[in-house]
C-alpha cells in the first residue's frame, strides 16, 4: 500500500486543548495529548464479544444438560 503524504487529511479536535490536529497525526503538538489507537479498540471488542459468545455458549450448553 502506498501513502501520498502530500494528500491533505481532515483535522480533529484535540480533547484536551481544542487545537485542530491532522487526523493522521496522533499526538497534540501543542499539549502532547495523545489520540488513543484505533487498532487497540478493535482488539477489546473482538476479544469481548468472543467472551460474550463463549458464556452464552456455556449458558445454552448447561440449559441442555439440565434438561430444561
Amino acid at each position: 500500500m502506498h501513502i501520498d503524504y502530500r494528500k491533505e487529511f481532515g483535522v480533529r479536535e484535540c480533547p484536551s486543548c481544542a487545537t485542530e490536529v491532522k487526523i493522521n497525526n496522533n499526538r497534540c503538538p501543542i499539549c502532547g495529548y495523545e489520540f488513543p489507537c484505533l487498532r487497540g479498540r478493535r482488539k477489546t471488542l473482538q476479544v469481548g464479544m468472543a467472551l460474550l459468545m463463549l458464556i452464552l455458549l456455556g449458558l445454552m450448553l448447561l440449559r441442555a444438560l439440565s434438561g430444561r
